[in-house]
C-alpha cells in the first residue's frame, strides 16, 4: 500500500490517494479542488478510483468531487452530519469562502462511527470527530505501528481545526481529539487536511491545545 498526496486549491488542501499497489486500485480522500489536475495524476499512475471519501463537507475539501465522480463513476462517502454540504452552498461555506455557489449531488453512502469500509482491497475504519464541523470524521487505515489516520481538519501538526465557522464547537472538537485521536497508538501517523503530517505521540506531547 502506498499513499500519494497533492496540495490542491487556494487553501492548499491535502488530497490523499491511498493505493493498493498490487491492483492499482485506489481511494481518493478530500479532492478539495482542481479535479482535472487530480484526474491527470491518476491517469498517469494508471490508477482506478474505487471510492471518494470526505472527512467533512467544507468547500475546500469537496471542490473536486464533481469532476472525479463524473470521470470515474466512483461513489462518494460522507458523514450523516455533513451530508447536506454536498448540495447546500451555505453549509459547505462556498459562498462565504469563495463567493460562489457549490451545489452538487448527494452522497452515495453516509458513514457513521465504527463503520468498516473495504475499498480497493483496503479497510478504513470510521471515527466520528465533530467540532470543526458537526459531521467531521477521520478514516483509520492499518493497525499498530502501520496505522494511518486521515484526519481532515480535526487536528493539525501542533494545532487544531477552526471552530468559528457555523456548526463549529471548540469544546466538542477538543472532546473528539481527546476521546478518539489520543486513544490511538503514539506511532499512528496523522495526515491532516492542511500542512505537514504528524503523529499521535507528538501531538500528545507538543500540541499546545491539548496540554
Amino acid at each position: 500500500m502506498s499513499i500519494y498526496q497533492m496540495e490542491v486549491g487556494a487553501l492548499q488542501t491535502n488530497c490523499y490517494v491511498p493505493t493498493n499497489e498490487e491492483t492499482r486500485h485506489c481511494v481518493v480522500i478530500d479532492p478539495g479542488a482542481e479535479g482535472e489536475r487530480i484526474l491527470t495524476a491518476l491517469r498517469k499512475g494508471n490508477l482506478t478510483v474505487d471510492a471518494i471519501l470526505l472527512t467533512h463537507g467544507h468547500s475546500d475539501h469537496i471542490g473536486g468531487v464533481a469532476d472525479l465522480r463524473e470521470a470515474t463513476g466512483a461513489p462518494v462517502y460522507i458523514s450523516a452530519g455533513d451530508a447536506d454540504c454536498l448540495t447546500n452552498p451555505r453549509s459547505n461555506l462556498s459562498l462565504y469562502m469563495f463567493g460562489t455557489r457549490m451545489e452538487g449531488r448527494a452522497a452515495d453512502h453516509v458513514v457513521h462511527e465504527g463503520d468498516q469500509l473495504t475499498l480497493a482491497g483496503m479497510t478504513f475504519s470510521v471515527l466520528e470527530t465533530p467540532g470543526h464541523t458537526p459531521g467531521g470524521v477521520c478514516y483509520v487505515l492499518g493497525e499498530g505501528d502501520d496505522m494511518v489516520v486521515f484526519c481532515g481538519d480535526t487536528i493539525f501538526a501542533e494545532s487544531i481545526g477552526r471552530t468559528d465557522f457555523p456548526g463549529g464547537s471548540y469544546d466538542t472538537l477538543l472532546k473528539s481529539i481527546k476521546n478518539k485521536i489520543l486513544t490511538l497508538p503514539d506511532e499512528a501517523q496523522l495526515l491532516p487536511g492542511h500542512g505537514p503530517g504528524t503523529s499521535v505521540g507528538w501531538e500528545r506531547k507538543r500540541n499546545p491545545f491539548l496540554q
